[in-house]
């Protein structure tokens, strides 16, 4: 008498129902496990699609050009790199001059201080100093007003471009364009507030205050640190561009041919790779805290297997006498331990993307629902359930029919 899936199924569905408590604690780590890997999984995955949107809101043909690269503060930083000297308006020039496959280049400096606006004022933040070319290469456009000139860069005036977070908290409810608000105590005029960009890992791309790099030398300091964006001309110009900048900041730091870049050149796709290492990270702690989950599972399924195994012994003689062979009965049992912890799996899965709701709607962490994820959590739960499920089905199919029948 052979078992189909379906019967097996719905024996295995039978089985649930008449002892629902003991079902339930029998996967009750299958589902833990589950629910862990759904969660994170649909919390990153809402993560990665966020940054990605985010990365694109700035640019992804923006070139950064720094002493180190991404991702070289991470554990030692070694006094090589931390003795690298930072850039000059000379090496932008030369960079606009010597290559022709660049569109826009803007050195940036910058600052820490507070913004006041009669009694009220801001918490630190960081004042840049740029060009006009820095609303190129970050794709900035100015909602309200405008952006300082190159004449205004040459003259070092005192005027600010200000980020949507500083016009709310400086200027509820208010035009600020044309008002006089002090930066680090020294007077501004604002004359423009950038279109809003909203978040990028937890920071907001809003916070921002932008004054000509020449002020900001002025008035802050000659010796503030100075890095410095580009743009090419097209985006399948970028690796073009990245050798020529190259080639011009060797010149400019009179680097011999075997010594290596003590600078570095990256786009927005070096900054998601760091990005995709950290979450890498939370991936391995997800896979070893479910699959203590799910072993815990496992082992409860197999308990609760054997148990059944002893419990329908004589159901399972009477199978062999009418004809049921060894395979048949091997199957149906793993076939029940496999809906077991499949029901299980779905079970976690709903409360992991129900975990993943709450965290986007009580946090400020994004959450999606990867298709991969649900079948990937369901999969390792009937996995479980087939792996777990061997040794108490290979038992009841090798039972003695005329001993089976026999059992009380």
């Amino acid at each position: 008498m052979a078992i189909d899936v379906r019967e097996g199924v719905g024996i295995a569905f039978q089985a649930i129902r008449s002892n629902k408590i003991r079902s339930f604690l029998t996967v009750l780590g299958v589902i833990i496990g589950i629910t862990s890997i759904m969660a994170i999984v649909s919390i990153i995955e809402g993560l990665n699609r966020s940054v990605k949107t985010q990365l694109a809101s700035i640019g992804t043909d923006v070139l950064f050009i720094r002493p180190f690269a991404p991702g070289a503060f991470v554990g030692d930083f070694p006094d090589s790199l931390r003795r690298r000297k930072w850039f000059e308006v000379e090496d932008a020039e030369a960079i606009r001059r010597s290559c022709p496959d660049v569109e826009a280049v803007a050195p940036l400096n910058f600052t820490e201080v507070r913004l006041r606006y009669q009694e009220t004022e801001s918490r630190v933040t960081f004042v840049i100093g740029s060009t006009p070319d820095f609303m190129v290469t970050n794709n900035i456009t100015a909602g309200v007003g405008r952006y300082f000139t190159q004449a205004e860069v040459d003259r070092r005036a005192a005027v600010v471009v200000l980020g949507p977070d500083h016009i709310e908290t400086l200027f509820p409810h208010q035009n600020a364009i044309g008002r006089t608000i002090h930066i680090g105590g020294q007077p501004f005029v604002v004359i423009g507030e950038t279109e809003p960009k909203g978040r990028l890992l937890g920071q907001s791309l809003d916070d921002m205050v932008l004054i000509p790099y020449t002020t900001c030398e002025k008035m802050f300091g000659p010796n503030l640190r100075m890095v410095i964006n580009a743009k090419p001309v097209s985006t399948d110009r970028i690796d073009v561009a990245i050798d020529q900048i190259r080639d011009v900041l060797r010149r400019q730091r009179k680097l011999a041919y075997h010594q290596g870049d003590n600078f570095a050149v990256f786009t927005d796709k070096a900054l998601m790779d760091l990005y995709n290492s950290i979450t890498g990270a939370f991936y391995l702690v997800m896979v070893a805290i479910s699959s203590i989950g799910l072993m815990v599972g496992g082992i409860g399924v197999m308990n609760i297997m054997l148990v059944s195994v002893t419990e329908r012994t004589r159901e399972i003689g009477v199978r062999k006498a009418i004809g049921a062979r060894q395979r048949d009965i091997l199957w149906q049992f793993i076939v029940e331990a496999m809906t077991l912890t499949g029901t299980g799996g779905i079970v976690g899965v709903t409360a992991g993307l129900l975990v993943g709701w709450l965290v986007d709607v009580f946090t400020p962490l994004s959450f999606a629902v990867p298709l991969w994820g649900v079948l990937l959590a369901f999969l390792s739960a009937t996995s479980v359930g087939l792996f777990f499920g061997i040794y108490p089905a290979m038992k009841a199919a090798r039972l003695d029919p005329v001993e089976s029948l026999r059992y009380e």
